[in-house]
């Protein structure tokens, strides 16, 4: 049996959405456990109405504590209930594909693999109901190392994985802090020597204006450094060193989209100004300590946020140099 534990908090309209793409599956051997994480709105009462028309969904009314704390509540009366064996993760916000666990169990069922992951798609599309049927799907058994090397950008997130119950045995969410899953996935991931993989889309993730992720900048953003230095720490120590480079090269990435970021937000950029002097003096530090291999050519966006005037110049000059060349 697979338990998909849902975070809810503040998403009336769209709860129903994720919810009946949940109970669609073609794979019907799961139980759905709803944390309703002291929403404030209807939230709450939607997550009854559904308990009382389906027997495969619990739900758990709590305080709020945060998309970590509702996460860990969902785990921690996983572990008690000692009946399933599979773990999945979504957001409320977000939905899945019909053939979600269907998919992902197929190697699991195939290879003993503990973790298998999917592709996913970014949306806009509130009402999306067209989905493409999957007869056949191919998958790659990998490593974690490389998930991160080839596949980094569904790497960190907790959705869009399926686990054996053993990977999460003595982990937990950071409490109180953005950026959850960075602090906690890569942990799960090396756990296991083979993970599957496929490229299908089977999860959506809308790009929700009211979300985190589309928030003006606040300075509780600067904890995904703290994430990726203790990434960072991890791989050196255990030597894997082609997850170090990418890391660190996502690290002095991230420096530069930080630095995007404050200057959005307008309004508190005035306050940030030293934050934003300091990020971009980093920054600058960085990419001379590996000049090497951080260039302007394989680094643009970062050059940009760190060298603004110079690479107006630069951009000035090579565009007069080919107007010559065309002559």
């Amino acid at each position: 049996m697979i338990t998909i534990i849902v975070p809810v908090y503040k998403v009336e309209n769209y709860l129903s959405r994720c919810v009946d793409s949940i109970l669609k599956q073609t794979y019907t051997d799961f139980r759905l456990v709803l944390v309703d994480d002291g929403s404030p709105d209807k939230c709450g009462k939607i997550c009854d109405e559904y308990a009382e028309k389906d027997s495969r969904i619990v739900v758990i009314h709590k305080e709020n504590g945060g998309l970590s704390d509702a996460r860990n509540a969902g785990l921690d009366w996983f572990y008690k209930q000692n009946d399933s064996n599979y773990i999945l993760f979504a957001d409320s916000d977000d939905w899945l594909h019909p053939q979600h666990l269907e998919i992902l169990m197929r190697p699991i069922n195939e290879k003993g693999v503990k973790i298998s992951v999917c592709g996913y798609e970014r949306t806009d599309d509130f009402n999306s109901e067209e989905y493409q049927a999957y007869e056949n799907t191919d998958y790659e058994i990998t490593y974690p190392e490389n998930l991160l090397v080839e596949h980094f950008w569904n790497y960190n997130y907790a959705w869009g994985k399926l686990y054996h119950k053993s990977v999460f045995q003595d982990i937990r969410y950071p409490v109180g802090k953005n950026f959850e899953d960075t602090f906690t996935t890569y942990k799960v991931l090396y756990k296991c020597e083979n993970i599957a993989f496929t490229n299908t889309p089977l999860y959506y993730y809308f790009r929700n204006e009211a979300g985190i992720s589309r928030s003006p900048w606040n300075e509780s953003e600067l904890v995904i450094f703290d994430a990726m230095r203790e990434q960072l720490t991890f791989y050196k120590e255990k030597g894997y060193i082609r997850a170090y480079e990418k890391e660190h090269e996502l690290f002095v990435h991230h420096h530069a989209y930080q630095i995007v970021r404050i200057k959005e937000n307008k309004k508190d950029l005035k306050k940030n100004k030293k934050i934003l002097k300091k990020i971009r003096s980093d920054l600058r530090r960085y990419l001379k300590m590996h000049k090497d291999k951080y260039t302007v050519h394989t680094m643009t966006y970062s050059y940009e946020a760190a060298y603004p005037v110079f690479m107006g110049l630069y951009r000035l000059a090579s565009l007069i140099k080919a107007k010559l060349t065309r002559k």
